[in-house]
C-alpha cells in the first residue's frame, strides 16, 4: 500500500518531459534529480522533494527554511530554526554548509549563484554600535577551495550591500546598496544603488544612471535592464544598458491600461530576449479587487515589446526559460504549483502540482 501511494504521488507531481530537459539529457544513463517545494501540513515547514529523473525514486524532507537555491549537487537554504545556512542532498541528508555560514556576530547572510552554477558570492552583515551595518563580501567556487573576501563595506547607517548577479563578460559581481528591510513592502523585488565590483582588482564603479531609482531590474551577462517609475497608464518603458557602459537604449511600453507594476525580469542566456511580468495591483485605499498580471516579451535586438499572455490572476514568479527560449516556467503567489507559458500562442498549462526549483545533475 505504501509503495502504491508513493507511485500515485509521484505521477501527480511529475510532468511530461520538457524539451529543455530532453536536451540536457542526451544519454539515457545520465543521472539527475528534479527538485520541488510544497507546503507541509505544518504551515511553518516546507517539504523539499527530490525525484530521480531516470527511476522516479522520490525522497522528501520537511524543513523550516527559506531562500532555497540549487548549488552543485545539493540545495542550500537558510534554516529558520537553527538560524544557519544548510545544505540538503537528494538522499535527504542535511548538514551545515561547509563554508557558507552565519557566525554569532552575523545578523544576515545573503548569496547569489552565477548563471552557469559554478561560482557563488555571499555577504555577511554585522550590526555595530548605534545600529550601523558593515558587510563583508566573499566569492568562491563550489568546493570553497578559492574562497576569498573581495569587499568590506561600511559601517553604514541602515544600509547593507548584497550580491545580485554575476557578469562573466566584464568579470564583475553586480551588487546593490539597499536600505535594510525595505524589500518587504513591495510586490516584486526592487533594486537600489547598483554597482559593479571587479573580481580581479577589486575596483568598484556605479552602474549607469544609478541615481536613486528604487525599481525592478533584470540581469544578463552583458546587459542590465531597468524599469523606472512611469507617469503613463499604459505600461512601462524598459531601459537597456550594457554593463561596459557602451550602450543605452529605451524600449517603448506595450501593455493594457492600468498594468504598471513590473517585476521578475528574466534575460535569455544570449542576452537577446527578456521576459518580465507586469501587474495591475490595487492602490492602497481603493475598492478591493483581484491582482491581475500579464507577461511581456522584450526583444533586446529590435527594441520592441509585445504581450505574450492574457491577464491571469495573482502575482506570477518566474522560474526558468525552457524549450530553447520558446517557453517559460513560472509559479504564482495565489496557488501552489508550476505552470508553463508558451510564447508562440500564450497557452498556459500546469506542469507540476508543486513549486519547481530546477534540476540537479549527478
Amino acid at each position: 500500500m505504501k509503495a502504491t501511494i508513493l507511485w500515485l504521488f509521484t505521477c501527480m507531481l511529475v510532468w511530461a518531459p520538457l524539451s529543455a530537459q530532453d536536451a540536457a539529457l542526451p544519454e539515457a544513463e545520465q543521472p539527475g534529480w528534479d527538485v520541488f517545494l510544497r507546503n507541509d501540513e505544518d504551515e511553518a515547514a516546507t517539504e523539499l522533494i527530490f525525484i530521480n529523473i531516470l527511476t522516479g525514486e522520490m525522497n522528501s524532507i520537511s524543513i523550516a527554511g527559506e531562500r532555497f537555491t540549487l548549488l552543485g549537487n545539493a540545495v542550500i537554504y537558510y534554516d529558520l530554526d537553527e538560524e544557519q545556512v544548510k545544505q540538503a542532498a537528494p538522499d535527504t541528508s542535511i548538514r551545515d554548509h561547509p563554508f557558507l555560514s552565519k557566525s554569532a556576530d552575523t545578523e544576515r547572510v545573503d548569496w547569489v549563484v552565477s548563471r552557469d552554477g559554478q561560482t557563488i558570492a555571499w555577504t555577511e552583515t554585522r550590526r555595530g554600535d548605534g545600529g550601523t551595518l558593515s558587510t563583508s563580501t566573499f566569492v568562491s567556487d563550489l568546493e570553497g577551495a578559492d574562497s576569498r573576501e573581495v569587499l568590506l563595506d561600511g559601517p553604514r547607517d541602515g544600509v547593507r550591500v548584497l550580491p545580485v548577479a554575476f557578469s562573466t563578460a566584464t568579470n564583475e559581481l553586480i551588487m546593490e546598496a539597499q536600505p535594510d528591510g525595505i524589500s518587504e513592502h513591495f510586490s516584486y523585488r526592487q533594486y537600489a544603488g547598483l554597482f559593479a565590483l571587479d573580481l580581479v582588482d577589486g575596483a568598484v564603479r556605479q552602474l549607469p544612471d544609478e541615481s536613486g531609482c528604487y525599481c525592478p531590474a533584470g540581469f544578463g551577462d552583458r546587459v542590465l535592464l531597468r524599469f523606472p517609475p512611469s507617469s503613463q497608464a499604459d505600461g512601462v518603458e524598459v531601459k537597456v544598458y550594457s554593463f561596459d557602459g557602451s550602450q543605452k537604449m529605451t524600449i517603448g511600453s506595450a501593455a493594457p491600461v492600468g498594468f504598471t507594476a513590473p517585476g521578475e525580469a528574466l534575460v535569455s542566456a544570449d542576452d537577446n530576449l527578456a521576459l518580465y511580468i507586469l501587474s495591475h495591483v490595487q492602490v492602497q485605499g481603493a475598492a478591493p479587487g483581484e491582482t491581475r498580471s500579464v507577461f511581456v516579451l522584450a526583444d533586446l535586438q529590435t527594441l520592441e515589446q509585445s504581450l505574450v499572455s492574457n491577464p491571469i490572476t495573482g502575482l506570477p514568479r518566474r522560474v526558468a526559460w525552457t524549450e530553447d527560449h520558446g517557453a517559460v516556467l513560472f509559479t504564482n503567489d495565489q496557488q501552489l504549483g508550476t505552470w508553463k507559458l508558451r510564447l508562440s500562442d500564450g497557452k498556459i498549462s500546469e506542469v507540476a502540482s508543486a513549486l519547481y526549483l530546477g534540476s540537479l545533475q549527478g
